[in-house]
């Protein structure tokens, strides 16, 4: 499927769903249970986890005019010229970023990605209200996200533009845990066992998308389809 076909099948999921069809909720036990703490999820199996696994695919209008989405909408990279994306007002200006086209606003949901060449790029979510131009427009430089990023040879995890530096990891697949009510969402390193890679606690006011960052060329972040 060539760029157009993905672009019209994208066009017509937007016609067929409103603003709420696009929310994800769960029907999981709410925070304030055992099941709900950030403590207990921590020391989960990613068997256990998997029990919150949801899908969700990429906004093709969110898409940086750099950003190429292939496989339906699940697979990102990076160009090296602009492609004539048409103007859109989810759409990012300033980094080559893109969002999901899905968004969460209660509820416990758990995703996987896998990287590739990841030198630079980042894996978090963010408010749809997130700038979309400028410097602060940039995953975890503002108070609308929060991400794990890979810079050269450093990891960082990013909120508010404050920066906090991470062990190094090799890992290349990530998993992401986000308790909306709960107020929390953490990101794993996915091999043979979980490793925590880092959590933010926050009280989310807004409707949370999946997002994420590729700069250098040959790096992709694709979307895990968990059963």
């Amino acid at each position: 499927m060539n760029q157009a076909e993905i672009q019209k099948v994208h066009l017509g999921l937007n016609l067929a769903q409103s603003p709420s069809q696009r929310t994800r909720s769960s029907s999981r036990p709410e925070p304030g249970t055992p099941s709900g703490s950030l403590e207990t999820f921590l020391t989960k199996s990613r068997e256990e986890l998997l029990e919150f696994a949801t899908r969700f695919t990429l906004d093709y209008n969110s898409a940086h005019n750099k950003v190429i989405l292939t496989e339906q909408n699940t697979k990102i990279s990076v160009s090296d010229k602009p492609r004539n994306y048409p103007p859109h007002r989810q759409r990012f200006m300033y980094c080559s970023q893109v969002q999901s086209f899905q968004c969460f606003k209660r509820g416990i949901h758990y995703w996987e990605v896998e990287l590739e060449q990841s030198n630079f790029c980042g894996v978090g979510v963010c408010y749809g209200s997130m700038a979309k131009d400028g410097s602060e427009s940039r995953l975890g430089r503002n108070s609308s996200s929060w991400c794990i990023e890979w810079f050269n040879a450093q990891v960082s995890a990013w909120h508010n533009d404050i920066e906090k530096r991470l062990p190094n990891t090799k890992v290349k697949k990530i998993g992401v845990l986000l308790n909306y009510e709960g107020g929390f969402v953490i990101f794993f390193g996915v091999s043979q066992k979980l490793s925590l890679l880092y959590k933010f606690k926050a009280q989310f006011t807004e409707a949370l998308y999946p997002a994420f960052w590729v700069f250098s060329s040959g790096t992709t972040i694709s979307l895990c389809q968990l059963n």
